[in-house]
């Protein structure tokens, strides 16, 4: 245990980039973020997946895998994690130049039964908008198997789906078996679990760059979507906490994550991460340092930062809007 303690410090976070016919170069603008495609459509911060994983790249365990470092030391996670399990969620930053497909993501049981992994459930934060974008959430009124399926294919399903304007500050969650699509004109920070199981219903007659149209997975899709209309609203915890120095405010809670907005306002808040969960910082906008021990650990946004269970008390000091993403 003295061994593992010595090694507790707040792991910087390499990010994964992925380059999809709808991106662009927000992340780039915003944050610095560009990969070596045409642009920059996501970025995974915290991902430990067959499909992206971060390396760290500061400290001891410079250059190794969070994944890597997680079994070694399961408890930096949480008491109940194990080496073989795998790792709970996983945190994007998403770049919508142009609108993404129309698509849902299974439950939990349907995802492990056809993929091997769990569902996808998911929170948007909206980092920023433009004039007029928005996303699809949800049908509108009720319709049939029959009906959804001969709109997905003569290409009027938009009809049927709430399409809601989005700003910045805008929270939403996206719960298994809801259709739904980010919008062109928004920059968008997930958190969701694990899972990068996603059923694509519809996607504009769209060509990727070797001109062939993208997969879509409609009998699939059809099968899980909730058919039931519903009223797309944000999400409103109520419970922001004024501090000298800034405010915190609970942005979502739900079975597999909870998530946090932390503003602080040209000075420091204090924190205490116990042994019950990790936290996982997510610059949003601002700069600053977190202080630990005496020691002084800079970020700037679009920094990704994860700081082991048990790691105790810290500081976090600047001006600076991040999202703290926990068990």
């Amino acid at each position: 245990m003295i061994r593992k303690v010595y090694f507790m410090y707040p792991m910087k976070l390499s990010p994964v980039y992925k380059e999809y016919l709808w991106g662009g170069r927000e992340l780039e603008r915003l944050y610095g973020k560009s990969g070596e495609g045409l642009c920059t459509a996501e970025s995974w911060e915290l991902c430990c997946h067959p499909d992206g994983q971060n390396k760290i790249v500061n400290g001891r365990f410079k250059r190794q895998f969070l994944s890597d470092i997680v079994k070694e030391f399961p408890e930096y996670v949480s008491p109940d994690f194990k080496p073989e399990d795998k790792f709970p969620i996983l945190i994007k930053f998403i770049d919508a130049k142009k609108n993404l497909s129309i698509q849902v993501h299974p439950s939990d049981e349907t995802a492990l039964r056809e993929r091997g992994e769990e569902g996808k459930a998911e929170m948007w934060y909206v980092v920023s908008a433009k004039p007029r974008a928005f996303l699809y959430y949800g049908l509108n009124r009720m319709i049939s198997r029959e009906e959804l399926e001969k709109k997905i294919q003569d290409g009027t399903v938009c009809e049927v789906l709430n399409k809601v304007e989005v700003h910045a500050g805008d929270v939403f969650f996206i719960h298994p078996g809801t259709i739904h699509a980010i919008g062109a004109g928004a920059v968008i920070a997930e958190i969701q679990q694990n899972s990068n199981t996603t059923f694509r219903v519809y996607d504009y007659l769209r060509k990727d760059k070797d001109g062939n149209y993208r997969e879509l997975q409609v009998e699939r899709a059809i099968d899980v979507i909730d058919r039931t209309p519903v009223i797309p609203s944000q999400v409103f915890d109520n419970n922001e906490v004024r501090l000298k120095s800034g405010s915190l405010r609970r942005l979502f809670e739900c079975d597999y994550f909870s998530v946090l907005r932390i503003q602080v306002d040209n000075g420091k808040i204090k924190f205490w991460c116990d042994r019950s969960s990790f936290h996982s910082l997510l610059v949003v906008s601002g700069n600053g340092y977190l202080e630990h021990a005496g020691k002084r650990y800079d970020f700037q946004a679009g920094d990704s930062m994860f700081i082991p269970a048990g790691f105790g008390e810290y500081y976090i000091h600047g001006t600076n809007e991040i999202l703290m993403s926990k068990l």
